[in-house]
């Protein structure tokens, strides 16, 4: 079946790129100072930089794909423009990512990022992608090895197939199959979202996943395997909308497989994280790998936003949000 191709508006597009990365700034300094993180300070020996302040310090050295030491020149910018109060020195950016008390105020900031997109996106896919560690090995050399032992974290997403905004995000070790975090990115992302649709690939076929996407309020698009049957119902409690979907699948595979096709969306989300701020990330921790990958979220977040007031003439005014 033919597909419709939209032409790109390049003079919104050129607008959007052209100012991206002070605008990006923008969204994401006054993303973090939404969260109201208050300033502990028992009053003895040298005042302590802000936590937003040294949050903002982390996702502005993310951003730009620069060292802690380069990354200072970004920052007195930021100080210039009242972003920040005070510059933090370079190694402290890197103890800060290793705090684990952030890694809470980091997954409430992308999703701040993603309020504005709630009355665009109803459709969703759920995915994973690996990013390689500072070890030297790329992280598809660990998945196509069945003798080596992954040095990769991963990355699971859900995210909006029209504009790419990431709702919902867990990173973990390589070794865990992305099945048994459907239903914490489900829930998430609806907390936020109404989700009509949810689309994945075979590796989340599951009657639960099913009965879960349909309890709350959506229709589930999950590419069935070869010799995937329909259930009695009678022995699960969870077939209904297992019955549902295989029988679109099978009956319907046309009409099944346009809806099916949008999970295409988030590979796309997956390059453009990838390609803007790299494949790679360079903390050498669990909990600094974990923070500079929900940073990243946060960047890619941010990123979408900025087309999105361009391209989908979206409004931005977080003093109004909820």
């Amino acid at each position: 079946m033919e597909q419709a191709i939209v032409q790109r508006n390049w003079h919104q597009y050129n607008a959007a790129q052209t100012s991206e990365k002070l605008l990006a700034m923008k969204l994401i300094c006054n993303a973090i100072d939404r969260l109201q993180i208050p300033y502990e300070y028992a009053g003895n020996g040298r005042p302590h930089i802000s936590t937003d302040d040294m949050i903002k310090a982390c996702c502005i050295k993310v951003f730009n794909n620069f060292s802690t030491r380069r990354t200072t020149c970004e920052l007195q910018l930021a100080k210039a423009l009242g972003y920040i109060e005070r510059v933090p020195h370079f190694n402290s950016i890197s103890n800060y990512m290793r705090n684990e008390e952030i890694t809470q105020y980091l997954h409430k900031i992308y999703k701040i990022l993603a309020l504005p997109l709630t009355d665009i996106e109803s459709t969703f896919a759920v995915d994973a992608t690996g990013f390689t560690t500072f070890k030297k090995r790329h992280w598809v050399e660990y998945r196509l090895s069945h003798k080596l032992m992954g040095d990769w974290k991963k990355l699971h997403i859900t995210t909006g197939v029209v504009s790419g905004i990431i709702a919902a995000a867990r990173v973990t070790n390589s070794n865990e199959h992305d099945s048994i975090h459907f239903d914490h990115l489900v829930r998430k992302s609806s907390e936020t979202f109404k989700m009509l649709e949810v689309c994945a690939d075979a590796g989340y076929l599951s009657r639960m996943n099913c009965q879960l996407i349909e309890e709350l309020g959506g229709k589930p698009f999950i590419m069935p395997k070869s010799n995937t049957k329909l259930t009695r119902i009678r022995c699960f409690r969870d077939g209904t909308a297992w019955n549902k979907m295989i029988k679109l699948w099978r009956d319907h595979k046309e009409e099944f497989l346009q809806h099916y096709h949008k999970r295409s969306n988030v590979e796309s989300t997956f390059s453009s994280m990838k390609r803007k701020f790299l494949p790679y990330i360079r903390s050498k921790d669990d909990v600094s790998q974990e923070n500079e990958l929900l940073c990243k979220v946060i960047c890619h977040n941010a990123s979408v936003l900025c087309n999105a007031m361009f391209e989908l003439k979206v409004d931005l005014n977080f003093e109004e949000m909820e």
